[in-house]
């Protein structure tokens, strides 16, 4: 793993709040081998909003959800200020050093545009049980082509079906990612054990093709 010190955004799900991933960056960077005082973790915490799926109800999201359904409407002025927002605060905390995105669920669909819009590559994504939202709006930057991307979902999520991955990684390799890890669980909308030892195994790969 890279010497340097590394810093560590993850993005938590609908509802949630940044306090409920950040043990899950701190237990990716032991089981990756690096040492607490080379990582510093940033899990910032989803505004108040209301969203539309839960008949208005106000509660920690980073933009408006209309329906799971692939027909549903998208908010897209919401996904793109709620990732220009990270890709800030990013380029603020950052500085210099190496950083990951990790991004679960509705945090998934930020941190992948995040990633595309930071002022440098992030030193790899992870995007676990999410989904492409208006895949068509979404391109990579030519320096992002070989970007790391890690997609992990479990195959019983009975809230993002397992399908969104196999479309969300299709349609990366299609747009030009070079570089995209996909890997299925048997679990349901959350993080196993087993995927936070190959998300370990595979940030130290490619930091050493890096």
């Amino acid at each position: 793993m890279n010497a340097q010190h590394q810093h560590f955004f993850l993005l938590h799900g609908l509802g949630a709040s940044g306090d409920d991933l950040a043990p899950v960056g701190r237990l990716l960077a032991e089981q990756a081998g690096i040492p607490a005082e080379r990582v510093t973790i940033h899990a910032p915490d989803a505004p108040m909003a209301p969203v539309t799926l839960n008949n208005g109800y106000r509660m920690p999201s980073w933009f408006d959800i209309h329906g799971l359904d692939r027909s549903a409407p998208t908010d897209l002025a919401g996904i793109e200020a709620a990732a220009g927002r990270i890709a800030l605060l990013i380029n603020e905390r950052a500085g210099d050093e190496p950083f990951w995105l990790v991004g679960f669920s509705q945090g998934g669909v930020v941190a992948l545009r995040a990633a595309c819009c930071t002022a440098r590559v992030p030193a790899g994504v992870m995007l676990l049980s999410t989904w492409l939202p208006a895949p068509d709006t979404c391109t990579l930057p030519a320096d992002r082509y070989d970007m790391p991307i890690f997609i992990g979902h479990g195959d019983a999520d009975d809230v993002v079906a397992s399908a969104s991955a196999e479309r969300m990684a299709s349609h990366l390799r299609a747009a030009g990612a070079t570089q995209v890890s996909q890997h299925r669980y048997a679990m349901a909308h959350s993080i196993c054990p087993e995927e936070l030892g190959d998300m370990a195994v595979w940030m130290n790969a490619v930091s050493v093709m890096g």
